[in-house]
Protein backbone atom coordinates (compact mmCIF):
# COMPACT_ATOMS: atom_id res chain seq x y z
CA UNK A 1 0.00 0.00 0.00
CA UNK A 2 1.29 3.40 -0.94
CA UNK A 3 -0.51 5.40 1.78
CA UNK A 4 2.09 4.74 4.46
CA UNK A 5 0.07 2.14 6.35
CA UNK A 6 1.33 -1.40 6.66
CA UNK A 7 -0.63 -4.10 4.82
CA UNK A 8 -3.35 -5.83 6.85
CA UNK A 9 -2.29 -8.93 8.73
CA UNK A 10 -3.57 -12.18 7.39
CA UNK A 11 -4.75 -15.02 9.55
CA UNK A 12 -2.71 -18.17 9.08
CA UNK A 13 -3.90 -21.61 10.14
CA UNK A 14 -0.63 -23.34 9.44
CA UNK A 15 0.16 -23.92 13.11
CA UNK A 16 -3.16 -25.65 13.84
CA UNK A 17 -5.62 -25.11 16.61
CA UNK A 18 -3.86 -24.66 19.98
CA UNK A 19 -6.96 -25.94 21.86
CA UNK A 20 -7.87 -29.58 21.43
CA UNK A 21 -6.37 -30.99 18.29
CA UNK A 22 -6.64 -34.14 16.29
CA UNK A 23 -5.16 -36.39 18.97
CA UNK A 24 -7.05 -38.81 21.17
CA UNK A 25 -7.50 -36.22 23.93
CA UNK A 26 -9.06 -33.69 21.55
CA UNK A 27 -11.43 -36.33 20.19
CA UNK A 28 -12.39 -37.45 23.69
CA UNK A 29 -12.96 -33.85 24.75
CA UNK A 30 -15.12 -33.24 21.66
CA UNK A 31 -17.15 -36.38 22.36
CA UNK A 32 -17.72 -35.46 26.02
CA UNK A 33 -18.75 -31.91 25.16
CA UNK A 34 -21.10 -33.18 22.43
CA UNK A 35 -22.78 -35.58 24.84
CA UNK A 36 -23.17 -32.81 27.44
CA UNK A 37 -24.74 -30.47 24.88
CA UNK A 38 -27.14 -33.15 23.62
CA UNK A 39 -28.23 -34.09 27.16
CA UNK A 40 -28.75 -30.43 28.06
CA UNK A 41 -30.81 -29.89 24.90
CA UNK A 42 -32.97 -32.93 25.69
CA UNK A 43 -33.56 -31.74 29.24
CA UNK A 44 -34.44 -28.25 28.03
CA UNK A 45 -36.90 -29.63 25.50
CA UNK A 46 -38.60 -31.76 28.18
CA UNK A 47 -38.92 -28.77 30.49
CA UNK A 48 -40.33 -26.61 27.70
CA UNK A 49 -42.78 -29.37 26.73
CA UNK A 50 -44.00 -29.64 30.32
CA UNK A 51 -44.38 -25.85 30.62
CA UNK A 52 -46.30 -25.61 27.33
CA UNK A 53 -48.57 -28.49 28.37
CA UNK A 54 -49.28 -26.75 31.69
CA UNK A 55 -50.02 -23.42 30.02
CA UNK A 56 -52.26 -25.13 27.45
CA UNK A 57 -54.17 -26.91 30.21
CA UNK A 58 -54.70 -23.64 32.07
CA UNK A 59 -55.92 -21.85 28.91
CA UNK A 60 -58.36 -24.66 28.01
CA UNK A 61 -59.62 -24.78 31.61
CA UNK A 62 -60.12 -21.01 31.64
CA UNK A 63 -62.08 -21.08 28.36
CA UNK A 64 -64.17 -24.01 29.58
CA UNK A 65 -64.96 -22.16 32.82
CA UNK A 66 -65.85 -18.92 31.04
CA UNK A 67 -68.23 -20.63 28.56
CA UNK A 68 -70.14 -22.70 31.13
CA UNK A 69 -73.07 -20.24 31.24
CA UNK A 70 -73.34 -20.32 27.45
CA UNK A 71 -73.37 -24.13 27.45
CA UNK A 72 -76.04 -24.16 30.17
CA UNK A 73 -78.16 -21.74 28.13
CA UNK A 74 -77.79 -23.88 24.99
CA UNK A 75 -78.89 -26.99 26.90
CA UNK A 76 -81.94 -25.14 28.28
CA UNK A 77 -82.92 -23.99 24.78
CA UNK A 78 -82.82 -27.54 23.46
CA UNK A 79 -84.37 -28.67 20.21
CA UNK A 80 -88.16 -28.34 20.39
CA UNK A 81 -88.73 -28.95 16.68
CA UNK A 82 -89.26 -25.27 15.88
CA UNK A 83 -85.68 -24.56 14.77
CA UNK A 84 -85.22 -24.36 11.02
CA UNK A 85 -81.88 -24.19 9.25
CA UNK A 86 -82.05 -22.03 6.15
CA UNK A 87 -79.69 -20.62 3.55
CA UNK A 88 -80.38 -17.21 2.04
CA UNK A 89 -79.62 -16.97 -1.70
CA UNK A 90 -80.01 -13.63 -3.48
CA UNK A 91 -82.59 -13.64 -6.24
CA UNK A 92 -80.16 -12.37 -8.90
CA UNK A 93 -77.45 -14.84 -8.02
CA UNK A 94 -75.41 -16.19 -10.97
CA UNK A 95 -75.97 -19.67 -9.59
CA UNK A 96 -79.77 -19.16 -9.69
CA UNK A 97 -80.63 -20.64 -13.06
CA UNK A 98 -84.37 -21.50 -13.41
CA UNK A 99 -83.58 -23.93 -16.23
CA UNK A 100 -81.69 -26.17 -13.79
CA UNK A 101 -84.65 -26.49 -11.45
Amino acid sequence: MENGRPPPRRVSYEKGNPFGGSGWFGRLLGLVLSVIVLVAAAMLSLVLLAVLFGVGTIVVGYLWWKTRALRRQMRAFGDDGRTVDVEVVPRDSPDDDPAKR
